[in-house]
């Protein structure tokens, strides 16, 4: 693909054609002071490509906000990346564009809203909410105005609703519920408690949120794990119990899982069973 730059937006985003003629919003980090005007934008610098509908939005956000704004927020999304050893869907560019536009004039005012699902966020999503912290440390000092812990729960709710592929924070929001739900089963069917100091507990959290990334970004295994047929015969009660997860998680998305997702369930759960 040939994208031709049209006009640069700021240091890591530019308008730019394609070889269709087509226009679009690019960005890459330092983009902007690498290619000028009529110049082809390098493969190897280009990190995002927004068409269409997605554009269209980023062009209300850019020519809505002050450019101070647009740029903190960039670099905050180059940070977000650079530390998250996960792929973030384009959302983020959109979903944390607006929210961060509008956090000096809340804050000012007293306005910041309380997040509901701090605890969750905080307990199950802990690299990004230490990412958000930080990132609210920044916000503070950029805009010399105090934010909240409800505050950098909003901005973990972005992050992970870009991780999931979502296309609102709404989505963010239904996969965090997700996650507490399954969590919550798994603990009241083994009678085991949330543990965060169990190394066991730790584990099936972390792959509970994979679980439902993966069901979000609608990822399927191709192929049978031949481990299935051993783990359901070796641990009856974990299978049990991952059955009842399965059956959960089917009815609320609407979706079909496959063995190869309740294989490591049932060993998870198994460890949290018999550790």
């Amino acid at each position: 693909m040939t994208l031709v730059v049209k006009k640069r937006l700021n240091n890591s985003a530019v308008t730019a054609a394609d070889e269709n003629g087509a226009e679009c919003v690019v960005f890459g980090k330092g983009i902007a002071f690498q290619v000028k005007e009529k110049e082809i934008i390098p493969e190897e610098k280009i990190e995002r490509v927004f068409y269409q509908k997605e554009k269209t939005l980023l062009w209300q956000l850019i020519e809505d906000i002050p450019q101070r704004y647009f740029d903190i927020s960039c670099e905050i999304i180059e940070y977000i990346q650079g530390n998250l050893k996960v792929e973030l869907g384009n959302s983020i560019y959109l979903t944390l564009i607006d929210h961060i536009s509008f956090i000096k004039e809340r804050a000012e005012k007293g306005m910041l809203p309380k997040n509901t699902m701090k605890w969750e966020i905080s307990r199950y999503y802990q690299e990004e909410y230490r990412l958000s912290k930080k990132v609210v440390e920044l916000l503070e000092d950029e805009f010399e105005i105090e934010l909240n812990d409800d505050e950098a729960a909003s901005i973990a709710l972005h992050i992970v609703n870009a991780e999931i592929g979502g296309q609102s924070v709404h989505q963010g929001m239904e996969s965090i519920h997700l996650v507490d739900d399954i969590l919550q089963i798994i603990c009241f069917q083994t009678g085991s408690k949330q543990d965060e100091d169990n190394l066991n507990y730790q584990r099936l959290v972390t792959h509970v949120k994979f679980f439902v990334q993966r069901l979000y970004k609608k990822e399927k295994q191709k192929t049978k794990n031949p481990l299935y047929d051993i783990v359901v015969k070796q641990y009856p009660q974990a299978y049990e119990i991952a059955e009842k997860v399965k059956k959960f998680v089917e009815k609320k998305l609407n979706c079909k899982i496959d063995d190869e997702e309740i294989t490591y369930l049932i060993v998870h759960i198994q460890l949290i069973l018999n550790p």
